[in-house]
């Protein structure tokens, strides 16, 4: 079916991504590799630039499915989900499956994305819990602008250090050998100052 062929060029081009980053996804060589020909995959896509776009947009929803049974399983379990989990997803997705490489890829090519809230279950889950403590210490709930920049900053932070690695705590005299985890510290700043569960 043409769903079944969409996906398995969405699959073939998230392995390509993975292994090589963003220059590698092409579509002769993996219409090649699925016994495709250029014209059926044009067909579903359009374009390189729009099977990357389809490609990012499938990634992201998988890593929202991911993120939402995450927290989800935590809850089913009466454990607290934390901004630890929730900066370790964050990391693969943006370092492991590609996420980072392909998103500044696209925005180099001019690519301006229309869709918006990728990251909205985490916002939704941290202000809860903030919400939730406030109101137990007799504290208004936080303004959930607050989380919103909680999560915007670790989301920053997981796709700076995916980018860069070790070139972002040298940029600033750190040596990556004996600093703290960056992800850690960023999770305890968030905490000191009332913005992290």
């Amino acid at each position: 079916s043409a769903q079944a062929c969409k996906l398995a060029f969405l699959l073939a081009a998230e392995a390509r991504l993975i292994a090589q980053g963003p220059d590698a996804v092409r579509v002769q060589p993996i219409a090649h590799e699925l016994g495709l020909t250029d014209a059926a995959v044009h067909y579903h896509f359009g374009s390189r630039e729009k099977l990357l776009e389809a490609l990012l947009r499938y990634s992201g929803r998988r890593f929202v499915d991911e993120l939402a049974a995450a927290i989800a399983a935590h809850r089913a379990q009466g454990e607290a989900f934390d901004l630890a989990r929730a900066a370790a997803l964050l990391a693969d997705f943006y370092d492991r499956k590609g996420a980072a490489r392909l998103v500044m890829w696209l925005s180099f090519s001019g690519w301006r994305p229309e869709g918006a809230g990728m990251l909205a279950p985490l916002v939704d889950w941290l202000h809860e819990v903030r919400s939730i403590r406030a109101l137990a210490q007799g504290a208004p709930a936080p303004p959930r602008e607050a989380s919103q920049y909680a999560i915007a900053l670790l989301s920053a932070g997981a796709m700076s250090q995916a980018l860069f690695g070790d070139a972002l705590l040298r940029s600033v005299d750190l040596d990556p050998a004996k600093a703290p985890d960056f992800t850690a510290w960023l999770i305890g700043d968030l905490a000191e100052y009332g913005m992290a569960s």
